[in-house]
């Protein structure tokens, strides 16, 4: 998987860090699991609420730092790992700003993402939040970090909504915004719910994303949240953005042509040991890392790019966990299909039976959701087969070009 090793759960010492800002607060430590599993237990309540879909730092603060913040560093790094794993995110030093930053996490992902690929320097970030007690325990953490890695994290945190806050001279190297759509008009129908936020995400790319820079998107993989993003995604390709993660196409989007269906990650990282137990008291899943993402720009440049491959060979994403049963093993792949003899894009359920197994072939038997493939020849849409004399590589590096 392109970059996975990018992205891992937070190491021993950030529990030190984390309940040391939680005491200064009064606030239960990591150690007070039944305390701050209680606690955790309301968080996950308010986010499952369409209604609300958010919780302050008044009401949620012990959860959000004592458990929500471990779990959603690594999802800032999943979402940028293509970025820095093919080197379109590098630099010496990089501007950031993060959009409803909260704690600050989606901006740790992307500096251990950099860190973890070996890179050097200085990123500086400016941390919007309408809750200023959020950004208060964000900064505190930055704080007790400081000095701790190849990459000195810089934060200027400015209290208050996006649209007071005018945009600075100097544009960004990357825009974050982690679990903003969810929050915004939740009580609004959907067709003025994508028209507003589309609206809303293209002024950010166009005032706030340098020419070379990216908009990073992370919601929740539940399903209508995540249907949400596809909906928007496809009305930002309409206006002209650079579709560059995690789609390899920019055709509306496939998963949307059923009501069941809707595209998300589950990586394979864990909640590191020392949060397992509130996770089991608050009983949450703490196996696997679930989030949606999208990655725009404004420069033509996309992943597909990554995936270079000779003529009539598919590009495509795993879209699905594996689907085993007797004699065969199914993904759905989403990407360049065959359809009576043109090339199309679309979404199918790919098979490979256990008798077609060849050397040629050999790394589908490992596929896994996220992977990203090129096959040779593509499947066909009508019959969507691996066959014996069909190749099958996993990308996990490459370079990027303009598409």
């Amino acid at each position: 998987m392109l970059g996975i090793d990018l992205v891992r759960p937070l190491e021993d010492d950030w529990r030190d860090t984390i309940d040391a800002v939680a005491r200064s607060r009064g606030w239960p430590s990591t150690h007070d699991v039944a305390a701050l599993a209680a606690c955790v237990g309301s968080l996950s309540a308010a986010y499952n609420d369409p209604r609300r879909a958010r919780a302050g730092m008044r009401d949620g603060g012990p959860a959000r730092l004592g458990f929500a913040f471990a779990r959603d560093v690594p999802k800032g790094a999943g979402a940028v790992r293509e970025l820095v794993a093919t080197g379109a995110l590098r630099g010496e030093r990089v501007r950031v700003l993060d959009i409803g930053a909260g704690l600050g996490a989606m901006t740790w992902g992307l500096v251990r993402a950099l860190e973890k690929a070996g890179a050097r320097g200085v990123v500086d970030a400016t941390w919007v939040d309408a809750d200023a007690e959020a950004l208060a325990v964000g900064a505190a953490v930055a704080r007790a970090r400081a000095g701790r890695g190849s990459i000195e994290l810089r934060v200027t945190t400015i209290p208050g909504k996006l649209e007071l806050v005018a945009w600075p001279s100097e544009p960004f190297d990357v825009v974050l915004a982690g679990h903003v759509l969810s929050e915004l008009d939740v009580a609004s129908p959907q067709n003025f719910r994508v028209e507003r936020h589309a609206t809303l995400l293209s002024s950010w790319l166009r005032d706030g994303v340098g020419p070379l820079g990216s908009l990073v998107l992370v919601e929740p993989a539940l399903r209508e949240r995540t249907r949400h993003l596809h909906r928007v995604r496809d009305e930002l390709a309409a206006r002209g953005a650079t579709v560059f993660a995690p789609c390899l196409h920019s055709v509306p989007c496939p998963a949307l042509a059923r009501p069941s269906d809707w595209c998300h990650e589950d990586l394979p990282v864990d909640l590191p040991p020392w949060l397992v137990p509130v996770a089991r008291a608050a009983g949450l899943r703490r196996q696997g890392l679930t989030f949606s993402y999208l990655v725009v720009r404004r420069d033509g440049l996309r992943l597909a790019g990554a995936l270079s491959s000779r003529a009539g060979a598919g590009r495509l994403r795993v879209v699905s966990q594996p689907m085993l049963s007797k004699g065969k093993r199914e993904v759905f792949l989403c990407g360049e299909l065959e359809s009576a003899g043109h090339a199309v894009v679309s979404r199918a359920r790919v098979t490979r039976l256990d008798r077609d197994a060849a050397p040629a072939n050999a790394e589908w038997k490992g596929v896994l959701r996220g992977d990203l493939l090129v096959v040779e020849p593509a499947p066909e849409l009508e019959r969507p087969r691996i066959g014996a004399t069909t190749a099958v590589g996993v990308i996990r590096s490459g370079n990027v070009q303009s598409r």
